[in-house]
């Protein structure tokens, strides 16, 4: 067999191999049976939170599944600090948007008590920030419509600072680094995600009580539900977690002055708490107010007060997830049946259990929207696990154009490379700069810890990045290959 001829032999068992490998490799989808016992729950769920742990390098991680009013699987996993100290019960996760939901019901205990008038304009309270109402009637951007993301505010989330990072002393000034709030869209008319809403939510609870938002959270809604390990000041919780980056190394942790929208910090015995308050209003919200928070949002009936909605065969389903840089989260409840499941984690890779962990506990809701949900987010990890495929399928195709040509003597490879007239030598020479350049710009990205860790600058969360990773794998490969191939020299003829 000639020297071309093994060439090819070995690069479609290649080929083959990998395509096997991809196929075997692809992401499971670990559906459950809606009559398994609570103890086949519990190992089902243990099994996948283990393999995912392993797989994509979570730190630390805490989460539990609750059946009938009662919790049925409880985990804590991994580690909170870079000493090595173990999650507990205690330890306090930042929450990000999972922050909302304690935001409606702090509102709302407000509300019960006759401070706080959800059907008021916010433009009743004299508050120390007005938003720029652009032509909108203030008497239509309500408390109830702030707290269903239908007020017409602009502002979708905000961003966390680090410490070396300029930081804004409160909301107030928080308006004016980011966009200014502004009623941007007619009030009532559609739900648009406004973190800039729960900041006027924030100043609105501050003003009528006179207090921070974290005192007035623990004084109206923390504190009456036994959650003592959460709050949305950290730094008088008794222990909070570190922030892990994608490689499972300690990072700083964000600070997010929007903590109503984003800033709260929560444990996992504390989350189990609050859960199970959804299924009566805990001692602390009447059944009318309770209501009021899960009711449809119209005109959207899928979503409630900073609730997703899901209908289900045993009644709807309300959850709510969390992504704010390291920090990952997600709870669900369905009150008629006392079922419920959440999540959290401290790295970066965490939000991987909002497919995999989520998903499988999803399986056994009968809920239609989360199925259609689930499948289109494995649908997704398998298209780009085919898409890395391909893109090392035409690495390989040029990988053998330019050994076949090396064997043919048709190519060489040399540091001074040559070729047929000086433009296209240029313009040859010019492509694999840019190749390379593409290549090593990758590579930084990925496979450093230059970048990685600030999910909002990469834009990953919820991203099924350990997909990603191979994609991105494949793609440096393919244009590291094209580089050498635009590098390589033709023989001359007659040679």
């Amino acid at each position: 067999m000639s020297s071309l001829m093994k060439l090819r032999a070995a690069l479609v068992g290649l080929l083959v191999l990998s395509a096997s490998l991809t196929a075997l490799g692809l992401r499971p989808q670990a559906s459950m049976d809606p009559d398994s016992s609570d103890d086949e729950l519990a190992a089902h769920l243990d099994a996948v939170l283990d393999r995912a742990m392993s797989q994509y390098s979570i730190a630390g991680a805490a989460a539990g599944a609750i059946r009938d009013g009662e919790v049925v699987w409880r985990a804590r996993r991994g580690r909170s600090d870079g000493d090595g100290a173990p999650v507990t019960d205690m330890t306090a996760f930042n929450l990000g948007s999972i922050s909302k939901p304690l935001t409606v019901w702090t509102v709302l205990r407000l509300a019960q008590a006759g401070r706080i008038d959800l059907d008021a304009p916010l433009s009743d309270y004299d508050l120390p920030y007005t938003p720029a109402y652009e032509g909108h009637d203030p008497q239509m951007v309500t408390i109830r419509r702030l707290l269903r993301h239908t007020a017409g505010t602009n502002q979708p989330g905000y961003g966390g600072y680090g410490a070396h990072e300029v930081q804004p002393a409160d909301v107030l000034e928080l308006s004016r680094d980011f966009a200014p709030l502004r009623v941007v869209h007619e009030p009532g008319a559609a739900r648009r995600y406004s973190g800039g809403g729960y900041v006027l939510l924030q100043i609105l609870v501050e003003q009528v009580t006179g207090q921070s938002f974290d005192q007035a959270a623990r004084h109206w809604l923390l504190d009456p539900l036994g959650m003592t390990a959460s709050g949305f000041d950290p730094a008088r919780l008794p222990t909070v977690s570190e922030a892990f980056n994608y490689y499972g190394r300690p990072i700083e942790s964000l600070r997010d002055v929007a903590q109503t929208a984003a800033g709260g910090y929560a444990s996992a015995g504390d989350i189990e708490r609050f859960l199970l308050a959804h299924m009566d209003g805990g001692g602390v919200l009447a059944p009318d107010f309770l209501s009021q928070a899960l009711a449809p949002t119209e005109p959207h009936p899928g979503f409630a007060m900073s609730y997703t909605r899901w209908e289900t065969p045993d009644g709807f389903l309300y959850g709510h997830g969390g992504n704010n840089s390291t920090w990952h989260g997600q709870i669900y409840i369905r009150p008629q049946t006392g079922d419920g499941f959440y999540f959290l984690t401290n790295s970066t890779s965490g939000a991987q259990l909002d497919i995999d962990l989520s998903c499988a506990w999803l399986s056994q809701t009968g809920s239609p929207a989360g199925e259609t949900y689930c499948g289109e987010a494995f649908s997704l990890t398998h298209q780009i696990a085919w898409y890395s495929w391909g893109f090392g399928a035409a690495g390989l195709f040029w990988t053998y154009w330019l050994l076949a040509g090396q064997v043919a003597d048709r190519r060489y490879l040399a540091l001074q490379p040559a070729g047929r007239g000086p433009v296209r030598l240029t313009g040859r020479l010019a492509l694999a700069v840019l190749m390379a350049g593409i290549s090593a710009f990758l590579a930084w990205v990925f496979w450093t810890n230059s970048v990685i860790w600030r999910t909002e600058t990469i834009l990953i969360d919820e991203l099924p990045f350990d997909e990603l990773e191979g994609l991105s794998l494949t793609l440096t490969f393919v244009f590291a290959i094209l580089a050498l191939c635009f590098w390589s020299s033709p023989r001359r003829s007659g040679r």
